[in-house]
């Protein structure tokens, strides 16, 4: 067996264990609806982590966070997180590098809803607009960015756990 197929077999205590779903600052949520990177990672039922880039996020009153990611080319993610795998999702903001990072132990797959697309069509352009300042040519833009004719898919989670993942000394210090 080589070192790229090794699994590990121990099981390492979840951080998820004494904590409970969290509440998040008003000013985090502003953050994570401004039109940032969002990387999402859902575990499947072996172990691995399928991986993938979100397009937007809205977060509910309730504090459920649901992702909106394109459809093609993300089968794996949508079917970990069919199977309620633990989930991260990471936001950063190309200008500044600030990062935040959410945790969770399941996920689940939901419907699209109008409002979802709304905050696709928001997010994106704001990401675009930040991409543009930092002289990405239009080209590049309009294939990285317009997703109005693209399939979304949706996955939600209730975060247990914020980290601050800005490079830097405070990175991974929990929020």
């Amino acid at each position: 067996m080589s070192d790229r197929t090794l699994h590990i077999t121990k099981r390492v205590p979840s951080p998820f264990q004494a904590a409970g779903p969290i509440v998040l600052p008003a000013e985090v949520v502003e953050f994570i609806h401004s039109g940032v990177s969002v990387i999402v990672g859902v575990v499947g039922p072996d172990g691995r982590a399928r991986a993938g880039r979100a397009l937007a996020t809205r977060v509910l009153p309730s504090g459920v966070i649901r992702l909106m990611y394109p459809t093609e080319g993300n089968a794996a993610i949508t079917a970990a997180a069919q199977q309620g795998g633990p989930i991260a999702a990471t936001f950063s903001a190309p200008i500044s590098h600030r990062t935040i990072q959410l945790k969770a132990p399941s996920s689940r797959a939901a419907q699209l809803e109008p409002d979802d697309r709304v905050c696709v069509d928001q997010q994106m352009d704001a990401f675009a607009d930040v991409l543009r300042m930092l002289g990405f040519p239009p080209y590049f833009l309009k294939a990285f960015c317009d997703n109005r004719s693209q399939s979304i898919s949706v996955l939600s989670f209730v975060p247990q756990c914020a980290f601050e993942q800005t490079p830097g000394p405070g990175a991974g210090c929990e929020l």
